[in-house]
């Protein structure tokens, strides 16, 4: 997976159980059908039309945030990232 700001982007889903928020990191949730409340353990369905766009469109927008810093920082952002610290080696 190249870097993403999604990496770091948190989004807060509303519990329709509980009224209360649970946080993901967007990369989490690309993909899952449901999630659990951290409040009450209720299930939150991200298959909604509401939940689909709303991860879709935060992990496109952190896409294109992440694709700029990388250019702004003159890497190349076809490669995947190194690791610039060698461990165990």
């Amino acid at each position: 997976m190249k870097f993403s700001t999604s990496d770091f982007t948190l989004l807060r889903i509303r519990c329709q159980k509980c009224g209360q928020h649970t946080e993901k990191i967007v990369t989490v949730l690309v993909g899952k059908n449901a999630i659990s409340c951290g409040n009450c353990g209720g299930r939150i369905s991200l298959s909604t039309p509401t939940n689909k766009i709303l991860i879709a469109e935060t992990a496109a927008s952190c896409d294109r945030i992440g694709e700029a810093l990388m250019k702004g920082l003159g890497l190349d952002v076809t490669e995947p990232l190194k690791p610039s610290i060698n461990v165990g080696n």
